[in-house]
């Protein structure tokens, strides 16, 4: 583990090298495709290949969108990853590596990057062009979009005011927001030639540049009726949808235009089981290759068995597990006239104190885990072990719980209605909701409303602040402490479902953004988090060990902490089959 974070930790210090600082910089001369680089190169043919070159995997669920603007969710991103490729992206030892851009320079001022566009076409045989990336750009900035993602625009030129105008009253014309647009700074001066203008020194932007929202797309075929559909869609990767049988199975096939070395695989069937036993069973039938996670109850026997024991590893992940608590702080989401008990500070920090979380990843993650008492995870810098401001501790739980009873105006927490409890169905949540409840139950007599619901409705109804208290995760997007604060915390991000604002807080991060030396920016982030968990906005219980199943005869795995449902789901070209 040691040498796995250290390792992780040299390999941010090369990702933040290539945006900051003052100087001018480029990608190595001889820049290759992701196919071609040492990370992500199949491994080399192998004897044994077998005849039938079909991956069988399986996703938890159908994706609610193949579209990469709004996309947000893992049993989306788990596809996308296959079909799309942006500028950059992370190899198998998280630095940035060419892509899409064979070579960028950054200012000396690091705010304005160009990137050099390789000879690239799409699935349908269209050459990519910069246009589309300044179209891609446009519609996530865009407020008529909705994208989730969209706050990673923030530091471009331009995006705040249109980040500014989504959920804006009164809700400005489209008239303003083209305009608005029109200022977004991004350019394409030819064809090959890319620039985005920042209106900050963002350190950390070329890392965020290889998420999927800023993969090119061409604007004739995603406002074509039926774009995401499997007879439509156009991707830029190395994969291209052949089928999607809702609710049932996709399946990929090699992109004939890929820019990369073209993949081994001939097939990739990913099944959709709602419930983690069914992949389970599944795996254990010889139906799918591999399985991440294996279903916690089955660990133990999975690890005993001889057959499957060699199969099994354990993995870990740049994610953390953890549970909101609905803060109450954004206008737009108000849906009560009054807000319920966990606005009230010393309400959350004694739902905190009460959990035992070490028995909770016992019971519920069959131990595996590493105890989370902030947000950025192990091996990024402005991870901070020392913050623990509200350990296990019953006595003291009461004693904050008696404060809030009294701020709230109320003499017992049986007079609290039942919390909303909301968590999505199907996914083994339902045993880590009931440790929860009961623990509150016992300590202070709280009763809870667990509402479970579709993976999709749960999305929107967490969004939306339809919850008191609802199940959350997060698994980092690039590796970088900026990916896991702001958004996720910051006053009226797009995936702040905590409802959570510190203004002080804000101002931390957008300091730490503009900070070039590392070791101080580390330190900036740092002293936000210990802003942010003063205020116990949420929950955080264990960062990610993942325990995977993998069948002998699937070759050229190249794993990562950052896979979410499939190993290996950042670099499936790399994949063989052998023979068995």
């Amino acid at each position: 583990m040691q040498k796995r974070l250290l390792g992780i930790l040299a390999s941010i210090a090369v990702i933040a090298a290539a945006c900051g600082g003052a100087t001018t910089s480029s990608a190595p001369a001889e820049s290759t495709a992701p196919g071609e680089s040492a990370a992500a190169t199949p491994a080399p043919p192998d004897s044994n290949l077998a005849a039938d070159q079909i991956l069988y995997v399986d996703i938890s669920g159908e994706p609610p969108t193949l579209d990469p603007s709004p996309a947000q969710d893992s049993n989306s991103l788990t596809v996308l990853r296959a079909l799309h490729r942006p500028l950059v992206y992370i190899n198998e030892n998280l630095e940035i590596v060419p892509s899409l851009a064979e070579s960028w320079d950054v200012s000396d001022d690091a705010q304005t990057l160009t990137f050099h566009l390789r000879d690239a076409k799409y699935s349908n045989g269209d050459q990519i062009v910069a246009g589309d990336l300044v179209y891609s750009f446009r519609r996530l900035a865009d407020p008529r979009t909705a994208a989730p993602y969209s706050y990673v625009a923030l530091e471009i030129e331009g995006g705040p005011e249109l980040l500014g105008m989504a959920g804006a009253d009164p809700a400005p014309s489209d008239a303003d927001i083209d305009a608005a647009l029109d200022n977004l700074g991004v350019a394409a001066p030819d064809d090959r030639t890319f620039v985005v203008t920042l209106n900050t020194p963002a350190t950390y932007f070329l890392s965020a540049l290889s998420l999927w929202v800023f993969v090119p797309l061409q604007e004739s075929w995603i406002t074509s009726p039926g774009a995401t559909e499997a007879a439509n869609y156009v991707s830029s990767g190395p994969f291209v949808l052949d089928t999607w049988n809702h609710n049932s199975e996709i399946i990929l096939k090699p992109n004939p235009n890929w820019y990369g070395e073209a993949p081994t695989l001939a097939e990739i069937h990913m099944s959709m089981s709602p419930e983690p036993a069914q992949a389970q069973a599944a795996y254990e039938a010889g139906e799918i290759d591999m399985i991440l996670p294996v279903p916690t109850e089955d660990v133990p026997r999975v690890k005993d068995d001889p057959v499957f024991g060699p199969e099994y590893s354990e993995v870990a992940q740049l994610a953390i597990t953890y549970y909101n608590f609905n803060n109450f702080a954004d206008p737009a989401k108000q849906r009560y006239d009054n807000p319920g008990p966990t606005k009230n500070k010393n309400f959350r920090i004694a739902l905190v104190e009460s959990i035992d979380k070490v028995a909770f990843q016992n019971a519920t993650f069959a131990g595996l885990g590493i105890i989370a008492n902030t947000f950025v995870m192990p091996g990024i810098p402005g991870y901070d072990e020392t913050i623990d401001p509200y350990p296990y501790n019953p006595d003291s739980a009461q004693e904050h719980m008696a404060l809030a009873l009294s701020e709230l105006g109320l003499s017992s927490a049986a007079e609290i209605p039942p919390l909303k409890f909301g968590f999505n169905t199907g996914a083994g949540h339902e045993p880590r909701v009931a440790f929860m409840a009961e623990a509150w139950r016992q300590a202070f007599g709280l009763e809870t409303d667990q509402i479970g619901s579709d993976f999709s409705v749960f999305l929107t109804q967490r969004t939306a602040g339809d919850y008191d208290i609802s199940r959350n995760g997060w698994g980092a997007d690039y590796p970088h402490a900026n990916n896991q604060l702001s958004g996720l915390f910051t006053c009226g991000g797009g995936n702040n479902d905590s409802q959570y604002c510190n203004e002080q807080f804000d101002a931390l991060l957008v300091q730490a953004a503009a900070e070039p030396d590392q070791d101080v920016q580390a330190d900036l982030y740092k002293q936000a988090q210990r802003l942010m968990m003063d205020d116990a906005p949420f929950l955080p219980l264990r960062f990610g060990v993942t325990p995977v199943l993998i069948k002998p005869y699937v070759s050229g795995l190249i794993q990562t902490p950052m896979d979410s449902q499939v190993p290996g789901e950042h670099f499936y070209e790399s994949i063989q089959i052998l023979e068995h």
